[in-house]
């Protein structure tokens, strides 16, 4: 199959992943239906990001941390509905068994959790998520230094 253009098939480029990193080492708990076979594929072809090596620290500030298990990662999954960044491993132990309910997103609580793999974050998408976070540290610390000046107000 695939998408033709003038009579000409044009064929997705596969990214390329070593074959190590389409294998999960280091999952918490077993997985008794996962499917080895698909989920090699999903990483093949650029839907689930690789199980990388994790790191215990950002070191050149261009990796990022999951959420869940606080390891650092060339890139991560994201979750369709807010868009918060999950390894594939943490994510596979989230996933529903044959047996299990769906499951809601660990982050905003919506329910029929699901992910999307885009690769790196772009540098406009670090700087807005680093904007991001310097107003929120900058509101709590307005926040703090009002509720310590009302206290101060109140207690003479």
């Amino acid at each position: 199959m695939g998408n033709v253009v003038s009579g000409v098939q044009i064929r997705r480029r596969l990214p390329a992943v070593e074959e190590r990193l389409t294998r999960p080492r280091r999952l918490v708990r077993e997985l008794p239906d996962l499917d080895a076979g698909r989920l090699h594929r999903l990483i093949r072809s650029g839907d689930l990001a690789p199980c990388f090596d994790p790191a215990e620290d950002a070191g050149d500030g261009q990796a990022e941390e999951c959420p869940i298990c606080f390891y650092f990662y060339p890139s991560l999954n994201r979750s369709k509905c807010c868009g918060k960044g999950i390894c594939t491993e943490c994510f596979l132990q989230l996933m529903p068994s044959k047996t299990s309910n769906a499951v809601h997103c660990p982050f905003c609580k919506i329910k029929f959790y699901a992910i999307e793999y885009r690769g790196a974050h772009t540098t406009s998408e670090k700087k807005t998520k680093q904007e991001g976070e310097q107003n929120v540290n900058e509101t709590k610390l307005k926040e703090h230094s009002k509720s310590r000046i009302a206290g101060e107000n109140i207690h003479p």
